[in-house]
C-alpha cells in the first residue's frame, strides 16, 4: 500500500497495470473451475442415472428371457398337441374311410342279395302256381262230381282241400307282388274319385265266412255315403281286405271286429278295430317290417308276413298313409288315411 500524498513510482505503475491485466483472468479461472465443478457433478449424476437405467433394462431382459424361454416350451408343447392331433385325425380319417368302404360294399352285397332274392321268390311262385292250377282243375271236377258221386265225408275233405288251396294261392299271390316290389318296380295305380261307402259296404260278403268260423262278430259304420277319396279302387279294396283278414286271424273266438269311415279336412280315414291279442309299443312299427309277424303263445296263425308291408306300400303310393296304435283295453287300431276327391 502507498502513503497517501506518495507519487507512484514507475514500478508502482507496472505491478498496478499488470494486476489490471490479471484480474479477468483469475475470475475466469474461476468461474471455469465452478463450471467444471458442476460439470463434474453433472456428469457423475448423468452415471447414476445410466447405471440405474441399465439396470432396469437388465430387469427387463432377464423377465424377457424367462417369458421366451416359457413360449418356447409352449410351442413345444403346441407343436407335439398339434402333432398328435394330427395323428389322430389321420387315423380317424382311415378308420372312416374304411367303415365308408365296408358299408357301402355291404350296401351293394345287400343290394345283389335282396335281387336274388326277388328274383327267387318270384321263380318259386310261379312254380308253385303250375300244380296248383292243377289241382285246383281236379278239385272242380270232384266238385261237380262228374266222375260220380260223393260220399259227406268225401266232400267234407274236399272242402278242407279247396280252403287250403286259396289259402296257399294267396300266399303265393302275396310273394309274388312282394317279389315285384323288392325289385324296384314301381307300383301301378289308377287314381279316380271312389266312393269309400261302396267299398266298404261290400267287405262283409268277401269275410262272412272267416267270421261265422271263428264265431266273432262285425259291425260295419260310416259317417257319411258321401265320402270319395283319389284313389285306386281295387288296391284300396286289396288294403282293407287285407287289415280285415289280419284282424280276424289275430282275435280269439267269440271277439269283434269293426270297420268304420268318418272323414278329415281333406283326407278320408278308414279304421279296422278288433279286439285280438294287440299289439305293444315296441311292435306298432316292426309289423310292417317283411315276414314279421306277431304271435300269441301257442298260437297256430297263418300267414307269410307279407300282407301288412304291402298295404303300406300301396297307401303310400296313393298319396295316403297306414298306421297301427294299441286300444285301451285289448285289441289294435289299424287306420288307413287317403286324400279326399275334389271338383265332384
Amino acid at each position: 500500500m502507498m502513503d497517501p500524498g506518495q507519487q507512484p513510482t514507475s514500478s508502482d505503475l507496472r505491478d498496478f497495470s499488470r494486476k489490471v491485466r490479471e484480474a479477468p483472468t483469475r475470475e475466469e479461472n474461476r468461474t471455469s473451475a465452478a463450471r467444471s465443478m458442476k460439470i463434474a457433478q453433472g456428469e457423475t449424476e448423468g452415471e447414476e442415472d445410466l447405471l440405474r437405467a441399465l439396470e432396469e433394462l437388465r430387469a427387463q431382459y432377464e423377465k424377457l428371457a424367462r417369458a421366451a424361454g416359457r413360449l418356447r416350451e409352449v410351442n413345444r408343447e403346441l407343436e407335439l398337441t398339434v402333432a398328435s392331433r394330427t395323428t389322430q385325425l389321420a387315423m380317424a380319417n382311415h378308420t372312416t374311410d374304411e367303415l365308408l368302404t365296408a358299408e357301402r360294399r355291404a350296401r351293394e352285397e345287400a343290394e345283389i342279395a335282396n335281387r336274388i332274392k326277388g328274383d327267387f321268390l318270384a321263380l318259386l311262385s310261379h312254380e308253385f302256381r303250375t300244380p296248383l292250377q292243377a289241382i285246383f282243375g281236379y278239385t272242380e271236377l270232384l266238385e261237380r262230381q262228374i266222375h260220380g258221386p260223393l260220399n259227406e265225408a268225401q266232400l267234407r275233405d274236399l272242402k278242407r282241400i279247396q280252403q287250403s288251396q286259396q289259402h296257399l294261392l294267396g300266399l303265393i299271390t302275396t310273394i309274388l307282388e312282394f317279389a315285384r316290389l323288392e325289385g324296384g318296380k314301381e307300383i301301378e295305380v289308377h287314381l279316380c274319385p271312389t266312393s269309400v261307402h261302396e267299398i266298404l259296404r261290400e267287405m262283409e260278403g268277401f269275410i262272412g265266412s272267416q267270421l261265422e268260423k271263428r264265431d266273432l262278430k262285425y259291425d260295419y259304420r260310416c259317417d257319411g255315403e258321401a265320402i270319395f277319396a283319389h284313389t285306386d279302387p281295387a288296391r284300396f279294396q286289396q288294403i282293407v281286405l287285407n287289415l280285415l283278414a289280419n284282424a280276424i286271424k289275430f282275435t280269439p273266438a267269440g271277439g269283434h271286429i269293426s270297420l268304420e269311415c268318418a272323414s278329415e279336412p281333406g283326407t278320408a280315414v278308414i279304421r279296422v278295430i278288433d279286439s285280438g291279442i294287440g299289439i305293444s309299443d315296441e311292435q306298432l312299427e316292426t309289423i310292417f317290417q317283411p315276414f314279421v309277424q306277431i304271435r300269441a303263445k301257442h298260437s297256430t296263425t297263418e300267414g307269410a308276413g307279407l300282407g301288412l308291408p304291402i298295404s303300406r306300400r300301396l297307401a303310400t303310393a296313393m298319396g295316403g298313409t297306414l298306421t297301427a296304435s294299441r286300444n285301451p283295453e285289448s285289441g289294435s287300431t289299424f287306420t288307413l288315411r287317403l286324400p279326399l276327391a275334389r271338383d265332384l
